[in-house]
């Protein structure tokens, strides 16, 4: 009997990991809430080009514009414009991506104030022009961070906390960077005016106007039935590096070949 198989997101994971097992025999149904394939790496990126046309001459069955909401019982619940339907199938592979976490995930303290951005909504706001504050702080540094850093110190000066050093274009020079400490505590009445940091005993008040928090990365998982790592019938694939290249990746989640890339982190 022909493996029946669901994958989750199409962006560059998704979309290798799709042509994998669709070359292997199996029938395979791609399944992603935009109306595009790509998802970070863009629709146009050659790579997603690529494996997209993979995908189609391997037989892989796309459902673009569709929201994945249950996984029961070996059968997955997807939602579209006018189409509510189940999907069978003997394995669903989970490739969303991965987030940046939330304030309580890095264990910051206070209340819930205006100023403070997830890495990826900032990314948005700012590719609109939005100017997002004059004395920001970025907690972390992952790919989001490296992409926003020079247009907020476009219109201000810049904090980073934690993470690695800031590389390019002379930006280190152009902000703070503090090592080895931690977010703390949020402070302000309506909108983020102070963040505390610490290392050790030694705790450092940080004065602000905007918080994003950037790093570090965390898997996306948000299907009912499919969160936990141990998920019946379920295999996650989100390489958490987000300085893999196109070919890290392919090592990072092909089927046939799941040889531990040098960089990242394959989620069980």
């Amino acid at each position: 009997m022909t493996e029946r198989i669901v994958v989750v997101g199409a962006g560059l994971s998704g979309l290798l990991v799709a042509a994998g097992h669709a070359r292997r025999g199996a029938s395979v149904t791609l399944v992603e809430r935009l109306p595009a394939v790509g998802g970070v790496w863009g629709f146009d990126h050659p790579d997603v080009v690529a494996a997209a046309e993979e995908c189609r001459r391997a037989g892989v069955k796309f459902f673009l514009g569709a929201s994945a909401i249950r996984w029961r019982d070996h059968r997955l619940l997807i939602v579209g414009p006018g189409a509510v339907r189940w999907l069978d199938a003997d394995l669903l592979v989970f490739a969303g991506g991965n987030r940046p976490p939330t304030a309580a995930e890095l264990g910051i303290a206070g209340g819930r104030l205006a100023g403070v951005f997830a890495g990826t909504v900032a990314h948005h706001l700012l590719d609109a022009g939005v100017v997002l504050g004059h004395k920001p702080v970025v907690v972390g540094t992952r790919e989001e961070a490296a992409i926003i850093l020079p247009h907020l110190a476009e219109h201000g000066h810049v904090t980073v906390v934690g993470g690695t050093a800031p590389t390019g274009d002379g930006l280190a020079s152009r902000l703070d960077w503090w090592p080895g400490y931690r977010p703390l505590r949020l402070h302000g009445t309506d909108r983020v005016d102070q963040l505390d940091i610490g290392r050790g005993d030694a705790v450092v008040p940080l004065y602000c106007d905007a918080v994003i928090l950037a790093g570090p990365a965390l898997p996306l998982r948000n299907i009912d039935g499919a969160v936990r790592d141990d998920s019946e019938g379920v295999v996650f694939v989100q390489p958490l590096d987000p300085t893999l290249d196109a070919a890290g990746v392919a090592r990072a989640v092909h089927p046939t070949a799941p040889v531990p890339p040098p960089q990242g982190e394959l989620v069980p």
